[in-house]
């Protein structure tokens, strides 16, 4: 009987030696693996170090405004709108390096007194505006917001010959307004509903040429996140608001001022906002390289934090040296038909751009802050 017990016991010994070896051996496999994996890693990491880095939205912005169409008007050269793109949020406004223009000042000082105004007198109804805008951020997304509010501020009727205020959204309820009015109300609108200030850039657009039936033009763009095209809130024209009101009269003088029927019913609560939907007016919301003001001279871009100016002074004819006639006046003509003359470096400054290290002279550019 003892013996017995004793081959058992051998048994079993020899049976969880068996065992217990491949364990042991299986152990020390993830261990080479991981080593070898580990070697394999930092492989990859001396391959990528060694790769060039991805340029930043910063390099790429610069890269593409270099390579921009320019437009020139009244001595001024501008790049268009949707070729500045998403550069006009990558850059700071009114930084130590360039500073604002005063146009650009002047617009932003009008529109911090329209704010000033703003927060304390807001139209009747206005926080149920604000209210379903937020709603619907809550509910679709960022976009959804932008377009619920563009939509229900360009149901106020368009009206001509403001004066050169901007008017806060309480003023602009009752009288109307034209392009700078619309901006400003969809600006307060998307901040009152939580929208960051860095997110939102109201917009100056220059004409294309001198003399020419463009006017000047004012647009919200909204950056809804950093992967997207912004997005551009345009506002509807004189045309279309005298048509909507009688086609045969001579005047959109005779157009009604303050809001449509529509966003009356929604001011007082009878209707909900996303009812402007069914059939918005004005502009459709659209991305910058698709809105019809994609292809318009970008003059400043501005908030109530500050400005940046896109435009730059058109080069002038060169000082002939006497005995330089022949090379230091050279003509260059653009893909618009425009004619420049060179400065006397051979350098050509409309399409001179820059980051704040580069080694170049400053008068030759068109300087940029790097964050």
């Amino acid at each position: 009987m003892l013996l017995a017990r004793l081959i058992r016991y051998s048994l079993l010994v020899s049976l969880a030696a068996a065992m217990i070896a491949p364990a042991t051996g299986s152990a020390a496999v993830p261990g080479s693996l991981a080593q070898a994996h580990h070697d394999n890693a930092a492989t990859v990491l001396r391959d990528t170090d060694s790769q060039p880095a991805a340029p930043s939205a910063l390099e790429a912005g610069i890269k593409r405004l270099n390579g921009a169409t320019w437009w020139e008007a009244n001595r001024k050269i501008r790049p268009e709108l949707a070729q500045v793109g998403d550069l006009m949020f990558l850059l700071p406004l009114a930084d130590a390096k360039l500073q604002p223009s005063s146009d650009a000042i002047g617009r932003v000082q009008r529109l911090r007194d329209a704010l000033r105004t703003h927060l304390t007198q807001q139209p009747a109804g206005w926080s149920r505006l604000v209210a379903q805008v937020r709603e619907q951020r809550v509910k679709a997304g960022d976009a959804a917001a932008v377009l619920l509010a563009n939509s229900l501020v360009n149901e106020i009727r368009y009206r001509d010959g403001t004066d050169g205020s901007y008017y806060a959204p309480v003023r602009f309820f009752v009288e109307s307004g034209v392009c700078k009015d619309f901006a400003v109300a969809k600006y307060l609108l998307l901040r009152d509903a939580g929208f960051e200030i860095a997110r939102l850039r109201l917009v100056s657009l220059a004409p294309r040429y001198n003399n020419t039936p463009d006017d000047w033009h004012v647009i919200l763009v909204v950056q809804v996140d950093a992967h997207s095209e912004p997005l551009a809130l345009d506002s509807p024209t004189a045309l279309a608001a005298k048509r909507a009101a009688d086609p045969s009269a001579d005047s959109a003088a005779v157009v009604a001022a303050g809001p449509s029927a529509l966003l009356s019913a929604i001011l007082a609560g009878r209707k909900p906002a996303d009812a402007v939907l069914r059939a918005p007016s004005g502009p459709q919301l659209a991305t910058l390289g698709r809105s019809g003001q994609a292809e318009r001279p970008l003059a400043t871009v501005f908030n109530e934090q500050g400005s940046r100016s896109f435009e730059r002074d058109a080069p002038g004819a060169v000082r002939r040296a006497a005995g330089s006639a022949r090379n230091a006046g050279a003509m260059y003509v653009d893909e618009m038909g425009q004619p420049w003359r060179v400065n006397s470096a051979g350098t050509f400054p409309k399409w001179r751009v820059a980051l704040d290290d580069s080694p170049a002279p400053a008068a030759a550019l068109l300087r940029v802050a790097a964050r």
